[in-house]
C-alpha cells in the first residue's frame, strides 16, 4: 500500500472530511494503493481497556480493529494523519489510536539499555492536516506547538519514522520527512481560501 489515512473526525459536514476526499481523488487519479483508516465510522473506541491493559506489555491485541489498524500501518509506504485541533491537540479519538495501536513488537522495541527503538521506518513520509479556530501562528507559537513539537518530532520520531530514531538524526521536519498542514482561523476564512486549500492538497503541482 502507498498511503494510509487516519481520519478523525464525526462529522461528514467539517472540513476535515473535505480534505478526505480531496486526498482520496488525488490518490485515485494518480493511480496510488491508499487505505483509510475512519476511526469513528469504524466504531473504534480510543478507551483502553483494564483487559488490554493486561496484556499490553507484551504488545497484546484483544480488538481486531486494532490488528487491522496496526496490519495497515506496517504495510504503508506513507502516512496521512487528518483530525480537528481541540484544546491545541489532536483529538482523543486519534490520540487512543496511538495509545492502542503503536504496540511494542510492531510499531517499537527496546535495546539493552531499556531506550526505546521505533521500527516503523517502512514509513517515508508523514503529513499532518488539520484545523483550527486559532491562527496557524498563535496555535504554533503560543499554545504550546503540539502537532509539530510532541506529534511529529516527538511520538513519530520514536517511532522509527524514515529510520530517523538513529542517534545523530535530525527532526522528522528537519530531515523532510514529515510536515504539518494547518488551516487557521478555519470558522471566518472565505470559501474562496477553503477552495484554495482543497485545490492545493488534490492538485499539488497546479
Amino acid at each position: 500500500m502507498d498511503t494510509l489515512i487516519v481520519y478523525a473526525h464525526p462529522y461528514e459536514g467539517s472540513f476535515c472530511h473535505a480534505m478526505l476526499e480531496a486526498h482520496a481523488r488525488r490518490l485515485e487519479r494518480e493511480g496510488l494503493s491508499y487505505e483509510i483508516a475512519n476511526l469513528y465510522a469504524d466504531g473504534f473506541n480510543p478507551a483502553l481497556s483494564r483487559e488490554e491493559l493486561a496484556v499490553y506489555n507484551q504488545g497484546g491485541v484483544l480488538d481486531p480493529l486494532v490488528k487491522r489498524y496496526q496490519q495497515q500501518v506496517l504495510s504503508a509506504r506513507r502516512l496521512i494523519l487528518i483530525c480537528p485541533i481541540w484544546w491545541n491537540d489532536i483529538p482523543a479519538m486519534l490520540r487512543g489510536w496511538f495509545d492502542k495501536v503503536m504496540l511494542i513488537g510492531s510499531a517499537w522495541t527496546t535495546n539493552e539499555n531499556g531506550n526505546l527503538i521505533g521500527k516503523l521506518d517502512n514509513i517515508e513520509r508523514v503529513d499532518v492536516y488539520t484545523t483550527s479556530a486559532s491562527p496557524t501562528s498563535h496555535t504554533r507559537d503560543e499554545l504550546g506547538n503540539a502537532i509539530e513539537g510532541a506529534l511529529i518530532d516527538g511520538t513519530l520520531w520514536q517511532l522509527g519514522i524514515a529510520g530517523r530514531i538513529q542517534q545523530g538524526k535530525p527532526g522528522l521536519i528537519e530531515a523532510g520527512c514529515a510536515a504539518w498542514h494547518n488551516l487557521g482561523s478555519v470558522d471566518s476564512i472565505s470559501n474562496e481560501e477553503r477552495s484554495a486549500w482543497l485545490h492545493a492538497i488534490e492538485f499539488p503541482q497546479g
